[in-house]
């Protein structure tokens, strides 16, 4: 059932057994796992069906660190959350990536992949993709596309299903069919309440568009707000414990991670018969769009000691020229904006940048709208890095304080030399293998000057770590079954219980996680 909030009578006190602070990828999930079940389950979503009509003034906030985009742009307030504009990009994280690694701060999750693929199957089913799921043999050999022979134990072939479902659309119906759930929409939780002589969290207390407050009481609650939310909920909720709920060891906000997304380089293909195609975006016979991977392969991390790292092409004919990266811009930055995001940043100077480089940018154009792009010799890097978890990179309240009372977010966000080292050295080991292959040259485009390499780097909008996940609650905020280790029936779930971040896009993993908590959460109240 999903219901407007303002069909709560003011003072109204609502009890169930699971209340879910959230309708995004995680929130939503979780409502088709416990459709069904023998008891309640509600659902508190701070916006409506549809961009709200007076923007998003509830998620803007302050920054220092690295400049990023705007808090109130690279997130979404209503049903659905931020998969009403997320690419779609699919594939799972890598056994390493769970893994302590001496070479990389703050690495290792309480739990392994194994842990998370038993519920691949289900998260595949409700974002809809193919059961083959990442399995790059099988897509070349779907495409008709080949694999590069690399060295396995330099590199290895994925592949990255792109199905860029829009829960909140997909998925309304059955929300709204169910039985034993129910939606509150336009409805916004601005305090939550623990008990002053347990270790539980009482109740939360909940504001709907005309004001009214209305109380919420279950058993067991999930915050499943994403990785800025999360944390602000936590840390604003601190009448009883002045830290912040989970904040005992002060890491509720910490080891923010983010998705930088390069274009280091080119390809230069010198043998005249090699085909990277399976390595850009590719519609497949069967109906899905996927895009084939390089990834770092195990040997190879562990001996160079860097970050993982994942590549994926795009064909090009001519020079890399500012206009080009500008036309780039213009063009994502204008999908965000048609999906509720803020206007594109600098637009009058991307604008004059593919003004004066008209001439090459008029030319990929004329390639790519004529197919002739793919004959190409040169192709276009992208790549993603891992990026370390640190403390200092962090999400904290600043003195601002919103319409609904809540204080509003800073985000620090620093990198590391790790991560630029890793890029570089990544690069140079496909240089290495490509000259092996006799394929054809690299061209690396990076530098050590700091202006240098922002200009190659963009954001893939995944907000990760600030609730992390750990073994001793020393190191993070949730237990392996995104429990917070400090309140016996709180959970966490989503990008923010993420312990490192790898560098594959989250979504896939965090449906995995929900269906694994809300399988959690069934057996707890039918045991």
């Amino acid at each position: 059932m999903i219901l407007e909030g303002a069909e709560i009578p003011a003072g109204e006190v609502i009890e169930t057994e699971i209340c879910i602070i959230g309708a995004g990828a995680a929130g939503i999930t979780m409502a088709l796992e416990l459709t069904g079940a023998p008891f309640r389950v509600a659902i508190i979503e701070a916006g409506g069906f549809d961009y709200p009509e007076n923007g998003q003034p509830n998620y803007e906030g302050t920054q220092s660190g690295i400049e990023y985009a705007d808090l109130d742009a690279c997130r979404l307030r209503y049903f659905g959350g931020t998969t009403n504009h997320w690419g779609g990009y699919c594939r799972s994280l890598d056994p390493i990536d769970y893994e302590k690694r001496d070479w990389i701060p703050h690495s290792g999750w309480p739990i392994t992949l194994d842990d998370v693929k038993a519920h691949f199957p289900r998260a595949a089913e409700i974002i809809g993709l193919h059961p083959a799921l990442f399995d790059g043999q099988h897509w070349s050999k779907t495409a008709g596309l080949p694999m590069l022979p690399f060295d396995p134990d330099k590199f290895h072939t994925g592949a990255t299903q792109i199905h860029g479902t829009r829960f909140g659309e997909v998925h309304r119906d059955a929300v709204k069919a169910s039985p034993n759930v129910t939606c509150y929409l336009n409805s916004s939780v601005v305090d939550m309440v623990m008990g002053e002589t347990d270790d539980l969290l009482k109740e939360v207390t909940v504001v709907n568009a005309a004001g009214n407050r209305s109380t919420f009481r279950a058993r067991h609650f999930v915050l499943a707000c994403g990785g800025m939310e999360n944390p602000r909920m936590l840390l604003n909720a601190n009448k009883v414990r002045n830290k912040g709920i989970g904040n005992e060891h002060d890491n509720v906000g910490r080891y923010f991670m983010e998705h930088r997304v390069s274009s280091p380089g080119m390809i230069l293909v010198s043998d005249g018969s090699s085909d990277l195609s399976f390595y850009q975006r590719n519609g497949m016979p069967t109906g899905e769009y996927v895009e084939g991977s390089l990834h770092l392969s195990e040997p190879t991390i562990r001996a160079e000691r860097i970050c993982n790292a994942q590549f994926s092409m795009e064909p090009y004919d001519g020079i890399r020229t500012q206009g080009d990266r500008s036309l780039a811009a213009i063009r994502d930055g204008l999908k965000k904006f048609i999906s509720g995001g803020g206007w594109v940043r600098d637009f009058n100077v991307h604008v004059g940048n593919v003004i004066c480089d008209i001439d090459y940018v008029a030319g990929n154009l004329a390639r790519r709208i004529t197919g002739s792009e793919a004959k190409t010799s040169v192709w276009l890097l992208k790549m993603e890095v891992e990026q370390v978890p640190n403390p200092d990179s962090r999400i904290t309240l600043n003195d601002q304080v919103d319409n609904l009372g809540l204080r509003r977010i800073n985000l620090h966000w620093e990198t590391s030399e790790i991560e630029k080292h890793s890029v570089v050295r990544s690069m140079e080991i496909m240089g290495e293998e490509l000259g092996r292959l006799g394929i054809g040259r690299m061209r690396i485009e990076m530098a050590d000057d700091p202006n240098v390499w922002s200009r190659f780097d963009t954001w893939g909008f995944h907000h990760a770590g600030t609730t992390r996940m750990s073994a001793d609650p020393r190191d993070g905020v949730v237990d392996a079954n995104c429990k917070v280790h400090s309140v016996d029936n709180l959970y966490v779930v989503g990008n923010s219980v993420f312990t490192t971040v790898g560098t594959s896009n989250p979504t896939f993993t965090i449906t995995s996680l929900s269906v694994r908590l809300a399988g959690h959460l069934k057996g707890l109240l039918t045991a």
